[in-house]
């Protein structure tokens, strides 16, 4: 089990020399197919309280709006890869078998609440780290068995919710960093059902619901 303080070690030179990835990438088009969990109105204004705090220390983070704010299951075709043929044509020849084979396994998994209980700078950005364990992890092991993509479903082991990407330099990255460690806040957010969504512009400013999953009822 991957565990946040790993990972902000893993990445804390990279953030303190401002040596920050993926700065350019804020806004522009992209393609990509994903499964995911986005919160309701009420973790949704929880989670931009914390991102309200974090703008106050370093006003140059790009805010992840809430409609973007989301929970990675599994990238189907990620935004970050390239393929041989074009996006869209393979979600036309293979996204209805993804679709049926997560909705099956989604609906063997009853519906959960996922705590958001640690902050974490990454190279690319300021995520919220959802406390282990937790079902998102069963998911992924059952959708890479039943997809057999040949590829990662998710950056890394963490289930978490990008909350600020990088617009520039930090300003105070030490202070940032304690900042994060020392913060208490705990978010709560029910999972009923997760989303399969084409997302257009990065990092899902702009998508559109290609289908609704949903979970077995608690």
């Amino acid at each position: 089990m991957t565990h946040p303080d790993s990972v902000q070690r893993q990445h804390a030179p990279a953030v303190l020399a401002n040596r920050l990835t993926g700065q350019d990438r804020w806004g522009r088009r992209c393609q990509g197919y994903n499964l995911c969990a986005r919160p309701g109105a009420g973790p949704a204004a929880d989670l931009a309280a914390v991102q309200d705090q974090l703008l106050r220390l370093e006003p140059s983070l790009h805010r992840v709006p809430a409609p973007a704010l989301h929970v990675n299951v599994a990238w189907l075709l990620p935004v970050h890869l390239e393929f041989e043929h074009p996006k869209d044509e393979l979600w036309q020849q293979h996204g209805a078998e993804w679709t049926a084979a997560a909705r099956r396994i989604v609906a063997g998994t009853g519906a959960f609440r996922l705590c958001f209980d640690r902050l974490v700078a990454t190279d690319a950005a300021i995520i919220a780290v959802a406390r282990e364990p937790n079902p998102v992890t069963a998911l992924r092991r059952e959708l890479a068995g039943a997809l057999r993509l040949g590829r990662p479903l998710s950056a890394g082991g963490l289930v978490h919710s990008t909350l600020l990407r990088y617009g520039g330099r930090l300003r105070d990255p030490a202070g940032l960093l304690r900042c994060l460690a020392a913060a208490g806040s705990e978010v709560r957010q029910p999972v009923s059902e997760l989303l399969v969504v084409r997302e257009r512009v990065f990092p899902s400013l702009d998508y559109e619901i290609c289908d609704r999953l949903p979970l077995a009822a608690a």
